[in-house]
């Protein structure tokens, strides 16, 4: 079995600040690994995961969370929330405290999500007022320590199984640096022959050392293999070694540790790391080209993304909506880049389009405002000589930076297939139908409990055939317009609207009133994904 240099949660189980604690949920997930712990008590996931995303995307693999809830004490809804946003940044689980005394249990809801996630929750003993947060952070914290002090000879099957565990589209070369920062503590830099930055990974990740002129000065020696430390600041320690793309061409590994020196066998199993990592994720890694660029900000490197936004003069901060357009068949692509190429330049000055796997990515910006956006996508999907051999369109607007960017293209990557179990007749999906579906499918899986809760708004027409196909065809494929929803159903408006109304009737929401159908909505895109 390989060894990881953190502890299992199974062995910080057995430290004594953990006696009498109960697993809650997550059972299947004992054996993953811990190497960091965290404490979380802000009131509003959302809050949070700004002051996180307002940094750096991170992807807190191997993390767990200590927190009480005392914030969001009195809304299981929250609670639900917190739940979902720590799962979403990878976290392993949540060490929960002072229950019986801040909340009086785990609500059944919070219990349901978690399980489904395989997200783990500990339960520290419970009415217990002498619990104290530092206990397990410094058992926690001391294992992990002790663990870490030595590379063993598994080092590269760790580090790179770690990022393998990732969503495919996570796996990256940063962030494979990123893992290995946190593990040695050690800035690392990735720069082309002319020394040129193209991945920059800094320990702390707040750090202000200048590590470019570290490197312009000591460079020259370090290259010829030199090793030691740097005259301009005598408490850092530079090491340099070379690593190949695989079309041959050299990059410069860079590792600046402050204080102390890094073991030679480190350094050369971080650099066999990086190696491999390239081969792996880093296809034409120093190339300059909007493929580059795009690629860049959808797996999260930041400082290629810098550089290349740079050399190649487009303004990245300017983007601010994004299609997603997924293709069946991937020999028309260059043409459909064309197509959509002479499309959008009619109507935005910024506009970058670039295929990656199967789906053409479109980020745009500077549109002409005399225009409304979604008409605009929606005359794309009306007009184009490809419709039969796309899959579907996303629709993102209002994209603040590059992380809303990333963040969305996950979540159309996680939802994948199961947009065509909810809409069985619609190709073009707004960024707010895509949340909305990934709603449903998280409650789908959950617990009976949860899954009768959310569809007893149609139990009254539940056996009634007609009503429910009229109800999803209307607010699910017709997006609640009577003459589109008649042309599916092969009636005349005018039944569907009686129709409509009857169903409203029968079930006590008026479904032609946004405020009154959503949960009717939700409800319907879940029937569609238990019975498909």
């Amino acid at each position: 079995m390989v060894r990881k240099h953190g502890i299992t949660v199974q062995d910080m189980l057995q430290l004594p600040s953990f006696r009498g604690a109960k697993v809650l949920t997550g059972k299947n997930s004992l054996h993953r690994t811990i190497s960091s712990l965290s404490v979380l008590e802000v009131s509003n996931a959302d809050y949070s995961s700004r002051i996180v995303h307002s940094v750096q995307d991170e992807w807190y693999a191997e993390e767990i969370v200590i927190s009480s809830f005392y914030s969001i004490k009195d809304s299981v809804e929250k609670q639900c929330e917190a739940i979902e946003y720590l799962h979403g940044l990878g976290e392993v689980g949540l060490i929960l405290y002072y229950v019986g005394i801040i909340i009086p249990e785990v609500a059944e809801e919070v219990l349901q999500l978690a399980e489904s996630k395989d997200f783990i929750i500990i339960c520290m003993p419970e009415n217990d007022f002498s619990l104290r947060y530092n206990e397990v952070i410094y058992e926690v914290m001391e294992a992990i320590v002790l663990k870490n002090q030595t590379i063993n000879d598994n080092f590269v099957n760790e580090a790179l199984e770690k990022v393998s565990l990732l969503p495919e589209h996570s796996r990256s070369v940063e962030i494979t640096l990123k893992f290995l920062s946190d593990r040695l503590k050690t800035n690392l830099i990735l720069t082309n022959t002319n020394m040129e930055i193209v991945n920059q990974v800094m320990w702390p990740r707040n750090s202000t050392l200048d590590v470019a002129h570290l490197i312009e000065k000591q460079a020259p020696y370090l290259v010829n293999g030199s090793r030691g430390q740097a005259d301009d600041h005598s408490d850092c320690f530079m090491e340099c070694k070379t690593v190949h793309q695989k079309n041959g061409e050299a990059l410069y590994l860079f590792l600046i540790k402050e204080n102390t020196k890094l073991p030679a066998k480190t350094v050369d199993k971080t650099c066999e790391v990086v190696q491999v990592a390239i081969n792996l994720w880093g296809d034409k890694h120093n190339e300059v080209s909007e493929y580059a660029l795009v690629k860049a900000i959808i797996n999260d490197e930041s400082e290629k993304m810098r550089r290349l936004a740079q050399l190649l003069h487009i303004d990245v901060s300017s983007i601010q909506m994004m299609w997603l357009i997924e293709i069946q068949d991937l020999s028309l692509e260059k043409l459909i880049r064309e197509e959509l190429e002479e499309h959008l330049f009619k109507y935005y000055k910024t506009a970058l389009i670039q295929t990656i796997d199967h789906c053409v990515i479109a980020l745009m910006g500077n549109c002409s405002y005399k225009y409304n956006e979604y008409e605009i996508a929606a005359e794309y999907i009306d007009t184009t000589n490809f419709f039969p051999v796309i899959s579907e369109m996303v629709y993102a607007p209002r994209m603040r930076n590059t992380q809303d960017v990333r963040r969305m293209y996950r979540l159309v990557n996680n939802i994948g297939r199961k947009v065509h179990l909810i809409y069985e007749h619609r190709k073009l999906f707004t960024a707010a139908e895509i949340r909305s579906m990934k709603q449903a499918i998280d409650l789908s899986v959950q617990g009976e409990e949860t899954l009768e809760e959310y569809m007893a708004v149609i139990d009254p027409i539940i056996n009634e055939p007609d009503s429910i196909k009229t109800l999803m065809t209307f607010l699910l494929d017709a997006r609640g317009n009577y003459d589109e929803c008649g042309k599916m159903l092969f009636v005349h408006k005018n039944t569907v609207k009686y129709r409509i109304k009857k169903i409203s009737e029968a079930i006590g929401y008026d479904i032609t009133v946004n405020s009154e159908s959503y949960d009717v909505y939700i409800a319907c895109m879940i029937y569609r994904l238990i019975i498909s």
